[in-house]
């Protein structure tokens, strides 16, 4: 399961509901977890001989797969992720001005690996060059994994649920010479022609030396699908964001105070 809070807290105000979001979101997490160890708590695929066929190819039968409940709960997982950080932008906004307007306040992905650009910062009226700064240096702590999420959430709330699929997963051996050991590693960046391929019940292909099955999670319009076994660290990169946002200082917003304390949250 992914890593969670170690203290006691309680958050304030508008903070407090996106903590509750965020909490929300571990109960799908959790859900999520309970189906991969059942698919894989036995073998859940076999490799087997085809007589006639080249040397060395064999058919999958895939014993056990993914099925729509997966995606179901992947989306939920998501929009409370995503929830979590619109809060608690909304959060940000309401402490440096009561008056603003929120109702069209998110939190701004904007682009990986570039600034927000005039329009997107527009949306955060009310908050000063400082705590967009703050903001910018979340986006750019956990720049892959906040894409994933604002793709997975507006996928999923608009056109498509996320399919979950199997894929046959690259390894690589990797020998230490300094200890004189050597490990067997996913590789799927030194082989994504292996792990763009479908697998499907009944495929046939050629048996490589170290043959190993994944899950994967199909991102529309992106050219390779998504690990699923790298969602908790999805969560985890929310939870530091989130945890970024409600240690923001004060005195780095608009909001006329003198106390220029974290600005949501109280720890015991």
């Amino acid at each position: 399961m992914s890593e969670q809070p170690t203290f006691e807290v309680a958050f304030l105000g508008r903070f407090q509901d996106a903590y509750l979001k965020y909490q929300h979101a571990q109960t799908h997490l959790a859900t999520l977890v309970g189906l991969f160890n059942e698919l894989l708590q036995d073998s859940w695929w076999q490799p087997e001989k085809i007589d006639g066929a080249p040397n060395g190819t064999v058919r999958i039968n895939l014993l056990r797969e993914p099925t729509s409940k997966w995606s179901l709960i992947i989306g939920d997982l998501i929009h409370n992720l995503r929830g979590c950080l619109d809060y608690a932008t909304c959060g940000m906004i309401d402490l440096a001005d009561h008056s603003a307007n929120l109702a069209r306040i998110q939190f701004p992905f904007g682009r990986p690996g570039l600034a927000l650009n005039a329009d997107e910062r527009k949306r955060l009226n009310g908050l000063g060059s400082e705590a967009i700064a703050r903001i910018e240096e979340i986006r750019a702590a956990h720049s892959a994994d906040l894409h994933l999420v604002n793709l997975l959430s507006n996928q999923d709330k608009h056109r498509l649920l996320l399919p979950v699929t199997v894929r046959q997963v690259p390894m690589t051996m990797t020998i230490d010479e300094a200890s004189n050991t050597a490990s067997i590693d996913e590789d799927i960046d030194g082989a994504v022609e292996v792990w763009i391929k479908e697998i499907k019940n009944g495929d046939e292909m050629p048996m490589p030396e170290m043959l190993k099955l994944g899950i994967a999670l199909i991102i529309e319009d992106e050219p390779r699908p998504f690990p699923l076994r790298d969602i908790e660290r999805v969560n985890k990169s929310v939870w530091d964001a989130f945890m970024m946002i409600c240690m923001t200082e004060r005195g780095l917003l608009t909001c006329p105070s003198d106390d220029t304390s974290a600005i949501p949250l109280r720890g015991s």
